[in-house]
């Protein structure tokens, strides 16, 4: 039986890979490699890569860190992009790791995943609403991607996968160099939003919230970091918050005091862009995305510059 390394190795799923992400189109990385420069010598690139994958030799560029503005207008937020080369490497793994990741994710897990998004967790919150749930805990964890504790995260993957090899491949990828024009630096927690994989690694950390509230009996719709709580009761609302700031804390997460609040049908309250009041939601329309003003770029890093910052 083939390694799974050796599968994520192959011809097939490397240019499947590929595939997945021209289509999602992305800047160049911090080498400077374009997805057009890629392209160009494609069949050596995957062949090269998928040697390097397969026999341990893979190592991952700095991801190239930038701003960009928020959707709602208001500041910025940071992404951190792997190179092309890093991109097809993680979507090769995720190809091949999807299914084992989706068999562990709860129902009420609605971003990031095939056939589920705004609309099915909508779904969800109506059915409990109609079921007598006229309350929930609008609950909002303080700047979750930012904070992910990484030992927590690498103990979820081990006990999903028993390939070492595969392990030591995400920790590359989780434990991160960041490059931002002027330094390099290696992430000591959070998980870089740019990457094919971290959709996944978020979710798998809530994965142990949704389990354990779960067996609470808890009534939980989980949009990414965006979750609701449903109740029958404001008591049972105040309850909830304290046992989700309890065990936010055992994952070294906190909840965001100035968000997280009791909402209800009959006074009103907006979730996911969606307006429940009394029996009725009203669905906000699709928005066009706007192309934004073309950031502004680091300066490309080569190997040169890469040690001389590596090791300041």
């Amino acid at each position: 039986m083939a390694s799974m390394l050796a599968t994520i190795s192959t011809e097939a799923n490397l240019d499947a890979a590929w595939l997945r992400v021209r289509e999602n189109e992305g800047c160049r990385g911090a080498d400077g490699v374009s997805l057009h420069r890629y392209q160009a010598a494609l069949a050596g690139n995957l062949r090269k890569l998928g040697k390097s994958l397969e026999n341990g030799a893979y190592h991952p560029f700095p991801l190239m860190r930038f701003a960009i503005p928020k959707r709602n207008g208001t500041g910025k937020r940071f992404l951190s992009v792997p190179t092309v080369r890093d991109r097809v490497a993680q979507a090769a793994v995720f190809l091949v790791t999807r299914e084992t990741f989706e068999a562990e994710f709860e129902d009420v897990s609605h971003a990031y995943r095939q056939g589920l998004g705004v609309r099915s967790a909508v779904r969800d919150i109506k059915a409990w609403r109609d079921k007598g749930y006229r309350f929930a805990v609008d609950a909002d964890i303080d700047n979750y991607f930012d904070n992910v504790p990484h030992d927590i995260l690498l103990g979820k993957l081990r006990k999903l996968f028993d390939d070492e090899r595969l392990i030591r491949l995400f920790e590359k990828w989780i434990r991160a160099e960041i490059y931002d024009g002027k330094k390099i630096w290696v992430l000591d927690k959070g998980i870089p939003q740019g990457s094919v994989v971290s959709p996944y690694l978020a979710n798998l950390v809530l994965d142990i919230l949704d389990e354990t509230l779960l067996g609470f009996k808890m009534k939980l719709v989980r949009y990414a970091d965006d979750f609701l709580i449903l109740c029958k009761t404001e008591a049972e609302a105040q309850d909830a918050i304290e046992l989700t700031d309890m065990l936010l804390d055992d994952l070294h997460l906190n909840l965001n005091s100035m968000k997280t609040k009791i909402v209800s049908f009959d006074q009103g309250f907006k979730f996911l862009g969606a307006i429940f009041l009394y029996d009725g939601i009203y669905l906000p329309f699709p928005k066009s995305r706007k192309k934004n003003a073309r950031p502004k770029l680091p300066t490309p890093l080569n190997l040169q510059r890469y040690l001389e910052l590596r090791n300041v």
